[in-house]
């Protein structure tokens, strides 16, 4: 099996090896939580054994099987409104990151976004009120889906937007989850795509992604035991502190 992916991965030390595998449990695990930060955790161990070219279409195809799995499942919980408030904006953005990655600085916009996604969470954390539900227009769903869809045309990372808006929204965790879990895998299966025109997956890399999937089964089920022992309020709080740390990864891979 080892001779499949030569083309992929580096040769590495057991210490390597066991670092990929528990940033993937790591990420997995928050993203049962959170529905989003497997790049955050992940992507920088995978860049050390792996071509980084081949690191954002590994995670989509991950990301995609995980989110299609829970949506699904949960499909019945799926906050309809919402998603359709956010979906438009969603595939606009992804569509002018695209095209804004190949025409402008992406260092320059990834400093400029990272900061202010840090301030966005920063002020949850130092929020002192309690977390309550929020109304907002149809029009801001949109801009929302857009920041999103723009994160993640241009990094590959834009799951902690939806996030944030969808956990003022809804009340119910579940809905939440089920919702934001939706909107990811449509993120995903777009992102997938794209990479399968552009030459960017191969028959090696679903393979490797298949490989890696009992560790994300570890994960996931370590994120559904820490999540029986989660408050609203400490979930707000995990939200947000993931926020100013996406902000941050954002412009220490850029800088």
């Amino acid at each position: 099996m080892s001779e499949l992916l030569p083309s992929h991965f580096a040769p590495m030390s057991l210490g390597s090896a066991l670092l990929v595998i528990v940033a993937l449990i790591a990420a997995y695990m928050v993203f049962t939580l959170a529905g989003f930060g497997t790049a955050l955790f992940a992507s920088a161990p995978l860049a050390a054994v792996m071509p980084v070219a081949k690191v954002v279409p590994l995670l989509a195809l991950l990301d995609c099987t995980v989110s299609v799995m829970r949506g699904w499942r949960a499909r019945h919980l799926v906050d309809v409104a919402e998603l359709k408030g956010l979906l438009p904006g969603m595939l606009l953005g992804q569509l002018v990151g695209v095209v804004l990655l190949a025409q402008i600085s992406a260092s320059i916009m990834a400093i400029f976004l990272g900061t202010f996604v840090m301030i966005q969470g920063g002020r949850g954390l130092l929020s002192k009120s309690s977390v309550k539900l929020v109304t907002e227009q149809r029009g801001t769903a949109f801009r929302h889906g857009m920041l999103g869809g723009l994160l993640g045309g241009l990094f590959g990372s834009g799951g902690f937007v939806y996030a944030a808006y969808l956990e003022r929204r809804l009340e119910s965790r579940e809905a939440f989850r089920a919702t934001q879990a939706t909107l990811i895998a449509l993120s995903t299966a777009w992102r997938v795509g794209l990479c399968i025109v552009a030459g960017l997956i191969d028959w090696q890399l679903v393979i490797t992604a298949l490989m890696l999937l009992p560790a994300l089964v570890v994960g996931i089920a370590l994120g559904k035991r820490v999540d029986l022992h989660l408050t609203r309020q400490q979930l707000f709080m995990l939200l947000n502190g993931l926020l100013v740390l996406s902000g941050l990864s954002l412009i220490l891979r850029w800088i």
